[in-house]
């Protein structure tokens, strides 16, 4: 090989264009193994695999993970992003409301207890605000996706989303396999055990596993009312947007001007993918996706497990060390705290 082919070659491999070409393949190649062990163990699924798989990496070969050429943490935050937009396109809101308006009131009283345990409860526990807002709105609304809608609001760290994620999906899989039982020894109808699903599980293929599991007509309800949970990432990410400086009040402690920290947090709390979120969704509601929805469906699960691979590739051991075992608790009585003041309300409604 001659010299000028060499040096050719090294010039490519030098330019940042190359290098983050070289970080999304290996993203993509993780998604990939993720998505065939996940056929082999659907209850853990491939996002959470694509997480263990790019922690392993990370762990194994840390200077490759802290390559910042690469641009491994672009490449979370984009497709974390399109994962997201793809998602609303999978939405059709004129189902969502004709059949699902009816369970709002108890999702809004679900959510608030939810979030309310996952922000008081962590901040008792010593958990920083990042983790407790992530493992509230996993928890209360959809999970993964929803973890992914927030994060970049608050710009939680790639740690803290690997993290919150993994405590989500481990009550997830709990779910799936207590529900049903649990459903039938408290003598459920099919339509309250779909409610109590639709509102205390969070990933939409464990919501589905776990209602159908019960019955037919409870599987049916439980997706409906998980789809109809799934559009109120809008409201609460927006929200947390704009409560960011009172979230994060060191971050914001120099900031004296009121009307500039109300400017920021309306700016925050209105991200440009959380607009194409909604259009997505208003595109696929007037017929605009038709039959090509479920395909579109597919890329944003496959986009938000190569999202995942790149969020385990930034987590190293000592994050997860040093979270201890505090964001767990936190994670099971948030989750304890959706899952029974969703039948208490149900059961006050039936009182009545």
């Amino acid at each position: 090989m001659s010299g000028s082919t060499v040096a050719v070659q090294s010039g490519i491999a030098t330019q940042p264009w190359f290098r983050r070409g070289l970080g999304l393949v290996l993203c993509i190649v993780i998604a990939g193994l993720a998505e065939i062990a996940g056929g082999y163990a659907p209850l853990v699924g491939a996002p959470l695999f694509a997480i263990a798989i790019g922690v392993l990496i990370a762990n194994a070969w840390p200077a490759l993970s802290q390559q910042k050429s690469l641009g491994i943490s672009d490449t979370s935050k984009l497709c974390l992003k399109v994962g997201i937009v793809l998602l609303g396109a999978s939405l059709n809101l004129g189902d969502i409301a004709r059949t699902g308006l009816g369970s709002l009131p108890l999702l809004a009283v679900t959510m608030t207890a939810g979030l309310a345990c996952a922000l008081l409860l962590g901040k008792s526990l010593g958990i920083d605000w990042r983790m407790r807002c992530l493992i509230g709105i996993g928890t209360t609304i959809c999970g993964g996706s929803a973890i992914a809608a927030l994060a970049p609001v608050i710009r939680a760290k790639a740690e803290e989303i690997a993290y919150s994620i993994t405590v989500v999906f481990f009550f997830n899989m709990v779910a799936v396999f207590t529900f049903p039982a649990l459903g039938h020894l408290l003598g459920l109808s099919d339509n309250g055990f779909g409610v109590w699903a639709g509102t205390a599980v969070n990933d939409t293929s464990a919501v589905v596993a776990a209602g159908f599991a019960f019955s037919q007509a409870a599987g049916t309800t439980a997706t409906i009312v998980k789809l109809t949970r799934t559009t109120l990432i809008i409201p609460l990410v927006l929200g947390f947007g704009l409560a960011l400086a009172f979230l994060d009040k060191e971050e914001n402690a120099g900031d004296r001007s009121g009307a500039q920290s109300l400017g920021k947090r309306v700016y925050a709390a209105v991200p440009v993918f959380i607009i194409l979120f909604v259009v997505a969704a208003a595109a696929n509601t007037a017929g605009l996706i038709g039959s090509h929805a479920m395909q579109v469906q597919m890329l944003g699960r496959v986009v938000m497990v190569v999202a995942l691979a790149a969020v385990g590739l930034q987590g190293h051991w000592r994050a997860f060390v040093g979270a201890g075992s505090r964001p767990l608790v936190l994670g099971l009585v948030t989750w304890f705290v959706v899952a029974a003041s969703s039948l208490a309300v149900q059961g006050w409604s039936h009182a009545l």
